[in-house]
């Protein structure tokens, strides 16, 4: 009944399952944390990703107001001075919050400065203005910032 053979097979065999499973477990959970940490590093990047897109958008809105108002309605309202270096920008508009959703987090603020030259020689000088707008978006901690800077002639 006792056959010496199989009985020497079976001792040889015992006890290799146990270590062999345990470590297909710990690589198992090596790879999901591996996963789970490159989850959450995309998640952030796309966060930070939205929150500089929406500093753009902020800068970009605060530019076309500043436009309209320097080139439309009060051309004196830019009256920083370009002509003699240093060159100095006057605030325009300070702290503008935007209320639109999405949009809420985000700060504008837009400086300016003028210059006068006959570009044309016809003995008339023309405005050329330069605007600068910086937009911040996102909680204190991890703020996105876009400065746009444009020259426009009025």
């Amino acid at each position: 009944m006792n056959n010496p053979i199989v009985g020497s097979a079976y001792s040889k065999q015992r006890g290799l399952s146990i270590p062999a499973a345990l470590f297909v477990l710990v690589v198992v959970a090596m790879l999901g944390a591996a996963m789970q940490k490159i989850l959450s590093q995309g998640e952030q990047s796309i966060a930070r990703e939205v929150l500089s897109i929406r500093a753009l958008m902020a800068a970009e809105s605060g530019i076309e107001r500043s436009l309209h108002q320097v080139l439309e309605i009060n051309p004196a309202s830019c009256t920083g001075s370009l002509n003699n270096p240093p060159s100095s920008l006057t605030p325009l508009i300070s702290a503008w919050s935007l209320l639109i959703a999405g949009m809420s987090s985000c700060d504008v603020n837009v400086s300016c400065g003028v210059a006068q030259h006959d570009s044309d020689g016809d003995g008339t000088l023309e405005n050329y203005y330069t605007l600068r707008s910086s937009g911040q978006c996102g909680p204190p901690a991890d703020r996105a910032f876009r400065l746009i800077e444009v020259q426009a002639r009025g």
